[in-house]
């Protein structure tokens, strides 16, 4: 039942989708005459001396005719509680069909008078409103989350057959209501030094709930709005444990180095003449590395609100590491390496601010817990 509770309220959209299916001559080798329609008409339309195309729309198009004649024939003396619904997507399709090829001037040489289904849809549509009424406020009754979600499509749909439908508004929000997982998001504040960095960070956390909210059955509140509600069904706690920000550590080093090949390192005489002398110098190069790191833990957890059982646990840890480093040195700087003379330029940096410092930990955080969220939500709807 669940299946079909989606299916007709996609039915047009998936054969807008069609087009990009298989080509049309496949489509109909495998029995998919309306498919193999909808493809043959689009490639007329690229391209109308298409003998292919035309040759499958001349072959399919009368097949997806009877058969969905006969799929509505067999749907009518069903017990299917559905088949007013079955049947007002197959005359919707037929009208489809038909639609598409009337714009189509190429289609249109081929098949020059499709079938229009009009009455029949308004017709079929009328009874498949209260079918899908019915079959939404059963669901309701049952009082769980999935069953309000198969109502809330059935009472779409039913709005979709005849707009405005009894009190199928009302009902649509209901069903939306009840099928909706309610979140309390509850955050547990961090020292003022560091509130601007976590409120940035939080700030990203609810952009993120509230996309996550547009996808699914599923809505977050703070904790002002959630006593509003009747109930909520569970609580996302999100606190940072063991965080430290700003830890500097200082490494020296020092090496010896000797130049590659010899160089000038004076003159002597010879004989009574002056010559240059040439040797390998060295130098001693002090090397300093300033670090500064910051490490934390977000702790999530979330409760089911009824029980206040943990349903879920997670930590997840994030570290920034800032550095600096600069040199020094003793000796011939012609033993030394451009890279090398470069870093005994250098001046000891200053670090970023604490909270700056703290943002750049939480990045990896966020990234973690994005995807934990995401897969969370998605799998317990």
């Amino acid at each position: 039942m669940k299946s079909f509770a989606k299916i007709f309220t996609v039915s047009l959209v998936s054969v807008l989708l069609l087009y990009s299916c298989n080509s049309g001559k496949k489509a109909f080798q495998e029995g998919n005459y309306s498919e193999a329609v909808f493809k043959a008409v689009q490639r007329l339309r690229e391209n109308p001396d298409s003998k292919k195309s035309g040759e499958t729309l001349d072959q399919a198009y009368p097949l997806a005719i009877s058969t969905f004649k006969q799929e509505i024939d067999q749907l009518l003396k069903s017990q299917d509680p559905y088949k007013y619904s079955g049947v007002t997507d197959r005359y919707e399709t037929m009208n489809r069909l038909a639609d598409e090829i009337r714009h189509c001037p190429a289609a249109l040489k081929i098949i020059r008078d499709p079938e229009s289904f009009a009455e029949q849809v308004a017709a079929a549509r009328q009874k498949a409103a209260p079918e899908a009424y019915e079959a939404g406020v059963s669901m309701l009754k049952q009082g769980t989350r999935p069953a309000a979600r198969d109502a809330y499509y059935q009472f779409l749909n039913a709005d979709r057959y005849v707009p405005g439908y009894l009190d199928v508004k009302q009902k649509i929000e209901q069903a939306k209501f009840d099928a909706t997982l309610k979140v309390v998001v509850e955050q547990v504040p961090v020292p003022g030094r560091y509130k601007i960095s976590s409120d940035f960070f939080y700030d990203q956390v609810y952009t993120l709930l509230a996309k996550t909210s547009k996808r699914e059955f599923v809505e977050f509140y703070d904790p002002a709005a959630a006593k509003q509600l009747p109930y909520t069904d569970e609580i996302l706690m999100m606190e940072f444990d063991d965080f430290v920000v700003g830890s500097t550590y200082d490494k020296d080093t020092e090496k010896e180095y000797t130049s590659k090949d010899s160089v000038k390192i004076g003159t002597a005489t010879v004989n009574g003449k002056k010559i240059d002398v040439f040797d390998r110098v060295k130098a001693k190069l002090f090397t300093h590395r300033r670090e500064v790191v910051s490490t934390g833990v977000l702790v999530v957890q979330i409760v089911d609100s009824r029980t206040n059982k943990p349903k879920a646990t997670q930590k997840f840890p994030g570290t920034f590491t800032w550095f600096s480093e600069w040199a020094s040195y003793n000796g011939d700087d012609r033993a030394l390496n451009p890279q090398q003379l470069e870093m005994c330029k250098r001046k000891p940096a200053i670090p970023p601010p604490p909270q700056d410092l703290f943002l750049e930990f939480t990045k990896p955080i966020f990234e973690q817990l994005k995807g934990f969220l995401r897969t969370y939500y998605k799998d317990n709807q």
